[in-house]
């Protein structure tokens, strides 16, 4: 198929996480502490706050939910268990508050014993990039971030490329296809739903899912959110696609953006 440009990049697993984001993390987070407990505070000053705000608005949301799951469920008593249950458990509640975020609380600790589990974001930083951190190295920009740039017109990518990234026919084809004021909407949407994408493919794989599994159940639908958004921001009158690609031989996820035609 003709096209303006091409932009073709592989989202790719780090096999760790760069120079110092991981104790970035762990001292942001941290730091944290104070602000995590005077925003509970302030949002759950007292029981009757508990209630309306956390206890009663689950059982709301709840029997919205058990209203679709058919007549097998006792769903009146599922309901009211619930909804009682739940309501009485205030001082519970605050009291775990309290021991987490509180004055000497556990959360630092808890914070540096899940430390490990962080590196689970290599998949997220394969799929956008990273920003340049301290003792590490300078920051990049992966291919669902690239990808949507180069939509926008933002030619500086192109100094970010490397094997996995590639334009056709060339960098001097290459255009804006998204409306400025509209692109830089929905775009940040985009991006979400193509990470979340990129990590259900990761995950599938590894779970044992084939190629045909992972196309019809990830691909396939995540391409069709992120078209509806493409086609609400697209110059009038262009072709514009952006689309994930599961490469079963690399079990990585190719990034398409492409402007295919204009008046």
């Amino acid at each position: 198929m003709a096209y303006v440009w091409r932009y073709t990049g592989s989202c790719l697993k780090p096999a760790d996480l760069p120079a110092g984001v991981l104790d970035e993390w762990e001292t942001t987070l941290k730091a944290e502490q104070t602000r995590i407990k005077s925003s509970l505070d302030t949002k759950i000053p007292n029981e009757a706050a508990f209630l309306s705000r956390i206890a009663d608005a689950s059982s709301d949301q709840y029997e919205q939910f058990l209203a679709t799951v058919g007549a097998m469920w006792d769903v009146n008593m599922i309901e009211l268990k619930q909804r009682v249950k739940l309501a009485a458990r205030y001082p519970e509640w605050d009291a775990g508050i309290e021991a987490a975020f509180g004055v000497g609380g556990y959360f630092p600790d808890r914070v540096t014993s899940k430390k490990a589990k962080f590196k689970l974001a290599r998949f997220v930083l394969g799929a956008v990039g990273h920003r340049p951190t301290v003792g590490g190295d300078f920051g990049v920009w992966n291919p669902v971030t690239m990808g949507i740039l180069l939509l926008r017109g933002d030619k500086r990518p192109f100094r970010y490329f490397d094997a996995n990234d590639s334009i056709a026919p060339s960098e001097a084809a290459h255009e804006a296809a998204l409306q400025a004021v509209l692109g830089a909407l929905v775009t940040p949407s985009i991006i979400a739903k193509a990470v979340q994408g990129v990590l259900f493919c990761k995950y599938a794989n590894d779970g044992g899912k084939n190629e045909a599994w992972i196309d019809t159940n990830i691909i396939t639908p995540f391409n069709a959110s992120i078209a509806a958004l493409i086609t609400a921001a697209k110059i009038t009158g262009y072709t514009v696609s952006y689309v994930l690609d599961w490469v079963p031989a690399g079990t990585n996820v190719d990034i398409l953006a492409e402007l295919t035609s204009k008046p």
